[in-house]
């Protein structure tokens, strides 16, 4: 499954999903602590304006802490996306120039069975990383151009 298994419906649906659940839970547990604060404050027998106010700064309060722990949550898990796809796109270069130089090598090969099937291994595993991670030049042309200079060749 490539990058864009992450923007299929079903999975949209579940994340959607999900978020409405937890907004659910959240408002449920707001509420209950509405309720209790409430309680708490009028068995200590605060004035209804000044009950108000507590209720209120104690609400923010929650809320900033959660919005706040939200976003760090969001803001660290894209800094590890980013080192990830770092990771993968050096590995992908790697790969890459590893199999230009088994192509052009194919060259000094004298049997034409065992560079069809070396040829046909590159190729398969071009158009794997191309399907995972598209490029603007891709391997293909280039083993084209390797398999043009080879019959080109004085023999």
């Amino acid at each position: 499954m490539g990058l864009d298994g992450l923007f299929r419906r079903e999975t949209r649906i579940h994340a959607a999903a999900i978020v409405v659940l937890l907004l659910v839970m959240v408002w449920c547990v707001g509420a209950l602590a509405h309720l209790a604060l409430t309680v708490a404050l009028i068995r200590l027998g605060i004035q209804m304006w000044p009950a108000i106010y507590i209720q209120s700064a104690v609400a923010g309060s929650i809320a900033a802490v959660l919005v706040g722990s939200v976003l760090a949550l969001v803001l660290y898990r894209r800094a590890v996306l980013r080192r990830q796809l770092g990771v993968v796109a050096e590995l992908n270069h790697q790969v890459r120039n590893a199999l230009e130089i088994i192509a052009a090598s194919t060259s000094r090969i004298a049997d034409k069975k065992t560079v069809a099937t070396i040829m046909d291994a590159v190729t398969r595993i071009d158009i794997t990383l191309r399907s995972l991670f598209p490029v603007t030049h891709p391997l293909k042309k280039r083993v084209a151009q390797t398999a043009a200079q080879k019959s080109t060749r004085p023999a």
